[in-house]
């Protein structure tokens, strides 16, 4: 089932340990293993030539040849990257018969699943396709986004993280947890972090969290 224009549904990939293929050695293929190698996927590069092949990476193995079909065996995700149209739209033939998910860079309406722009923020990842209407447009939504989502952000999200496990130990009321969770994730605390800086915004989640929690013991400490 080629995806098309408004038909995909969006997921985000556990691909960690994963066997992944790329088939190809260009700078579209080096784009897309850098993400996977990001997602920590156990990634194979089959490649006659290119910039790929060129280079020793530690987290990928390097088949310096053409494409080959036993090549699909064990794969979980496979990205064909080549700049023969033809054999792309093979791999992803191949692919579908044997129940693999496959991207394919051109044509993409061969694949079946888009690897959409992202922009990246600590781990604040959000992701956008245009449904394949316009890759300068996804690239330009992407630049926009840059823009908006700024460093502070990924330290809202690290101070969130660093967090949670606590308020969950120190507030038991499930309603006062709910409640402090959901004031603690409102957008204010950005504009806070990019006013008064990192450490300053930390003391004050800090704070409140006491007081929550303080206000917590007494409610329990009094049934």
């Amino acid at each position: 089932m080629a995806a098309r224009s408004g038909s995909t549904y969006p997921v985000f990939l556990k691909l960690a340990g994963l066997p992944v293929l790329v088939v190809g050695g260009g700078a579209v293929a080096a784009r897309k293993v850098r993400g996977l190698a990001g997602a920590g996927a156990r990634i194979t590069i089959v490649a006659p030539q290119g910039a790929l092949v060129q280079a020793k990476r530690k987290s990928v193995i390097l088949k310096r040849r053409g494409y080959r079909s036993s090549d699909l065996r064990g794969m979980r995700l496979v990205v064909a990257a080549t700049d023969d149209r033809a054999l792309n739209t093979r791999i992803a033939t191949e692919c579908r018969s044997r129940s693999i998910w496959c991207n394919v860079a051109a044509p993409p309406e061969a694949g079946d699943l888009i690897l959409p722009a992202v922009v990246r923020r600590g781990r604040l990842q959000v992701a956008m396709s245009t449904g394949g209407a316009s890759a300068a447009a996804s690239k330009a939504l992407r630049e926009e986004l840059e823009l908006r989502l700024d460093p502070a952000w990924g330290v809202f999200l690290a101070l969130l993280e660093a967090r949670r496990e606590r308020i969950k130990r120190r507030v038991t009321d499930p309603a006062r947890r709910r409640k402090l969770l959901q004031d603690l994730g409102a957008a204010r605390w950005v504009r806070r972090i990019r006013e008064r800086g990192h450490a300053a915004v930390a003391a004050e989640m800090d704070a409140q969290i006491d007081r929550v929690a303080r206000a917590d013991r007494l409610s329990m400490e009094k049934a």
